[in-house]
């Protein structure tokens, strides 16, 4: 899976928006885990149906209250959003932990 984003930047979701954006990074956050994509898509009904229960998976499998090797997940949001102020503001709301691609990766398309 790392080698899917070889070359590319993913962005964590937190108030810095840190850039991982050599091959070091994204496999020191990506190598040995299991990686799940989400693509999704801040308008679309059911993705905002399917959101509440996958952030409760997420922080289920990824908060050292629920589990003990709590660094095995990484989620990768995939955004569908026509416009990047749109995917800001589904991301406002979404773990800290989740990393995206920039809205210009040609990925996403």
């Amino acid at each position: 899976m790392v080698s899917l984003f070889s070359g590319r930047v993913l962005i964590c979701n937190n108030s810095d928006q840190d850039e991982l954006d050599t091959v070091a990074e994204v496999s020191r956050r990506l190598e040995n885990r299991l990686v799940l994509l989400f693509f999704g898509a801040a308008a679309c009904p059911k993705c905002q149906a399917f959101v509440p229960i996958l952030k409760d998976f997420f922080v289920r499998l990824t908060d050292e209250f629920y589990v003990l090797r709590a660094a095995q997940l990484a989620l990768v949001y995939v955004s569908q959003d026509p416009t990047e102020e749109q995917q800001e503001l589904f991301l406002k709301d979404m773990p800290k932990k989740w990393l995206f691609l920039t809205f210009e990766d040609d990925l996403r398309r």
